[in-house]
């Protein structure tokens, strides 16, 4: 299924805020509170997802394949994310239902592997590079891990059109990180949703 062929149920009202001394430094996108993985639906209701991981995944691959320009924090919001971000929450929840429909699913919330595994139609131009486990504080270990981590993906020599996405799962929920060298900006999808009372979704 490729994501010309899905109509999105709407297109999200979002908020940006600048934040920084003097040039803005981030910039942090809120959606309405409806754009989530729980309730952004044909049927325009909410329902449980646990489908965060296939759809970090599912975006990752979008970008990668589309060649998706990640803007700095002075600059408009790139729509075409916004548009992949739909597109993949419809089709990461699609798989995820259609797998707990057929009972192949150990565990509701996915793994890395696994995400690729279910979703290798759609993600074949990405390859796991690391995969590592931190029995760390995240807020004392995360800045860290990434950077030493980010410094070994550039000791590669990878051509600066590679993206690096970093996908951090912690307490079933899952966040993407995008590293894109050839505009010096990194992207975080965060905050994915389980359910409707939860924050909305944002970029940063």
């Amino acid at each position: 299924m490729g994501s010309k062929n899905i109509e999105m149920p709407f297109f999200p009202h979002y908020e940006t805020e600048l934040l920084g001394n003097g040039d803005a430094n981030f910039r942090i996108t809120w959606f309405e509170s409806k754009f989530s993985q729980s309730h952004y639906n044909i049927y325009n209701k909410t329902i449980g997802s646990n489908a965060c991981t296939l759809i970090a995944i599912l975006l990752a691959s979008k970008c990668q394949k589309y060649n998706v320009i990640i803007k700095g924090p002075q600059d408009n919001l790139n729509i075409r994310l916004i548009h992949l971000l739909a597109i993949s929450m419809l089709e990461g929840n699609k798989i995820h239902e259609e797998l707990k429909s057929n009972q192949v699913l150990k565990h509701l919330n996915l793994n890395v592997p696994e995400a690729l595994k279910y979703t290798e139609t759609h993600t074949y131009n990405l390859v796991e590079w690391r995969s590592s486990i931190y029995m760390e504080r995240l807020s004392r270990s995360l800045h860290e891990n990434i950077k030493n981590n980010y410094s070994e993906w550039v000791k590669l020599d990878k051509a600066p059109k590679e993206n690096l996405y970093v996908i951090l799962i912690a307490d079933a929920r899952t966040v993407l990180f995008i590293f894109q060298r050839k505009t010096n900006t990194v992207r975080v999808y965060g905050l994915i949703p389980h359910f409707s009372q939860d924050m909305p979704t944002k970029f940063e």
